[in-house]
């Protein structure tokens, strides 16, 4: 299969009516126009979530009016530019269908298939244990062999939800199931989906890509041939949501797109581009992370490419070639391995973990049970990761070699909740934190960063006795009252009272522990103080990271990927500004004096890609680099 680069994906969901559908469309002229750009691959549209399709198919409904094969000009003009074709089909939603065949569509638990807000997209959604699913899997089988080059197929809108119609209530009966648990309910669906995909896999073929976009991660394994992370700074997403993404997918999939967009909202703002600023953005933290950029587009029913749209995307995706000599086949390093759950989904603990560690300039990635946890120098179990099973096997094995951990929350317990899983965590389990109004503090001076008072503790997690074995960093402080309504006043102010006793951090040999959820607390509450601690337990357990830095702020990412002889070393400065209810990357920071120390010994260093030499020193086994002028982002390359 072809190397995935410099992506665009097209939405073309058609409302009905449109007089004029595909007036002005020249296959030509688009796959031209994508070439200019520097685009080398797209998901183009075979059928959209309002059910038409826009090739001459015996199955589905073509959009009426569309009198010519959109998708296999499409297809013909691409390839001719040398572009990578994937066909998209939205599986999740098809409109046209659903009101013509009620019996197709989810039921939900009020009884009813059409619900929500219903000038949205999902306010009736389509049962795949229904008739519907052999009349997709048809549309599929009928592109695949009607245009037999096509590079993969797009699956979209993988919603799993639990459906109550007669037909899935019985087939979970018929299994054994009860129809009256939700949980049954839901799997069943589960099960539907995944099953589904399966099939699609087998029709698409070894040698196609597949993305079911949506089906978690935990149930694509074996079907899907790579990541696409969807992720618009606006919408349902923001900024928080890829990093944690990508920092697990790179070590599942072998290859990974960050898909972003150029709205400023959501899909489909025909109104709406993003500053050149913010496209960039996306696309440098996709390089720096080890992917590479998708920008999703909506094309107009007429056909035609808004030439602003990719004057911007040819002086993006220019530069994102220009780079692609220390880009292509390069993958992360990464000192801490955070954890992901025992079923191996990511939560907002996880979103936490990246942003609080990605402030700190600390290199990680996201894993899970199937990977080797030697490889990295820490691990992190964030807030919600039991232990039980092959992970709490690994983890015990790779704490026995004198790894060291910092978990946090209810990480580290048994799955029943009752006390540390393994003896590297010899901390005293005095239960579950029953207030939801207490606070910490730390001897003085001890910890930078953190003011010398009590500090809020924004969620409860753990109470922790004090034992012999642990060291304590901080102590629990209870409030005089919890926020309460006593039936005669509501009890807002919760001030500190006195210590109770009980550690809310500490550390015994290579374990340290922090008894609330740390990093679901930061995403909400970014106290400063949190980051401090979480600092000051790092630099603990980790004296010599990969990476240091000096005079870059908590606002700039750094990070570090690795080709065959050199390491690549990050530096983004742009970060998004909230305004209203968006988050808006605009202008180019500048950094003028800082510092980044990695830990090797290379031969040259230079920047990318005008190769031109910058200075550094070499001190026992980290090279001290000088940085230069940066304006917004910058690659520096160290050469073995």
């Amino acid at each position: 299969m072809r190397t995935l680069k410099r992506a665009v994906h097209f939405d073309f969901h058609t409302m009905p009516d449109v007089p004029d559908i595909g007036a002005d469309f020249s296959a030509i002229s688009f796959a031209k126009t994508l070439r200019d750009a520097h685009v080398d691959y797209v998901n183009v549209f075979a059928k959209c979530n309002i059910g038409f399709a826009y090739y001459p198919t015996d199955i589905g409904e073509r959009y009426p009016g569309l009198d010519f094969d959109m998708l296999g000009e499409t297809i013909a003009a691409c390839h001719d530019q040398g572009i990578g074709v994937t066909a998209y089909f939205n599986v999740g939603l098809d409109h046209e269908m659903a009101r013509r065949h009620r019996d197709w569509t989810i039921v939900n638990d009020d009884g009813q298939v059409i619900y929500g807000d219903r000038t949205q997209n999902f306010f009736r959604n389509m049962c795949i244990r229904s008739p519907w699913r052999s009349h997709i899997l048809g549309m599929i089988d009928e592109v695949v062999h009607r245009y037999p080059d096509v590079d993969g197929i797009f699956l979209d809108c993988i919603v799993i939800r639990p459906c109550h119609g007669n037909e899935c209530l019985e087939g979970i009966a018929a299994a054994g199931g009860d129809p009256l648990d939700p949980d049954a309910v839901l799997h069943y669906a589960q099960e539907g989906w995944t099953s589904f995909c399966q099939e699609v896999r087998d029709i698409v073929g070894p040698d196609r890509f597949l993305v079911p976009n949506g089906l978690p991660w935990n149930l694509g394994d074996g079907i899907r041939t790579h990541g696409e992370i969807e992720c618009l700074p606006g919408g349902s997403w923001g900024y928080d949501f890829f990093p944690a993404r990508v920092a697990y997918s790179r070590n599942i999939d072998p290859q990974v797109l960050y898909m972003t967009g150029r709205f400023n909202t959501s899909w489909g703002g025909f109104g709406e581009l993003k500053t050149e600023a913010s496209v960039r953005n996306d696309c440098w933290d996709a390089i720096a992370n080890a992917a590479q950029p998708s920008i999703g587009d909506h094309l107009h029913p007429r056909g035609h490419l808004e030439a602003p749209v990719f004057d911007l995307v040819r002086r993006v995706y220019a530069d994102v070639e220009a780079l692609e000599p220390w880009t292509l086949g390069a993958h992360a390093r990464a000192d801490i391995g955070i954890l992901a759950a025992p079923d191996r989904s990511l939560s907002a603990s996880h979103s936490g973990a990246a942003r609080m560690l990605g402030e700190l300039h600390q290199t990680f990635d996201i894993v899970d049970d199937r990977h080797d946890l030697s490889a990295y120098r820490m691990l992190v179990l964030p807030d919600e990761v039991t232990l039980d099973g092959v992970l709490a096997e690994k983890v015990a094995e790779y704490t026995s070699a004198g790894g060291p951990v910092l978990s946090t929350g209810w990480s580290g317990l048994r799955p029943d909740g009752d006390g540390f899983a393994l003896p590297a965590w010899p901390f005293g389990f005095a239960g579950l934190e029953t207030s939801n109004s207490s606070y910490f503090i730390t001897p003085t001076g001890s910890v930078t960063g953190v003011p010398e008072m009590p500090i809020g503790i924004a969620k409860p997690g753990i109470l922790v006795a004090p034992t012999s074995s642990a060291d304590p960093i901080a102590e629990r402080v209870e409030a005089y009252a919890d926020h309460v309504w006593d039936g005669f006043h509501g009890y807002f102010y919760t001030p500190p009272a006195r210590p109770t006793g009980h550690l809310i951090a500490a550390q015994a040999g290579a374990v340290a522990h922090i008894g609330f959820p740390l990093f679901a607390s930061y995403l909400e509450n970014p106290l400063p103080a949190y980051r401090a601690l979480l600092e000051h337990c790092i630099e603990r357990l980790l004296p010599e990271p990969i990476l240091r830095t000096e005079g870059i702020p908590h606002t700039a990412r750094v990070t570090l990927t690795r080709q065959e002889n050199r390491t690549i070393c990050h530096i983004k400065l742009t970060h998004p500004e909230p305004r209203g209810s968006m988050h808006v990357v605009e202008g180019y920071p500048t950094l003028i004096d800082g510092k980044v120390a990695v830990r090797a010994t290379p031969s040259r260093v230079y920047r990318a890609p005008d190769l031109a030499e910058v200075p550094f020193h070499q001190n026992s086994n980290y090279a001290t680099i000088d940085l230069p002028r940066i304006d917004g982002y910058a690659m520096i390359v160290l050469e073995d």
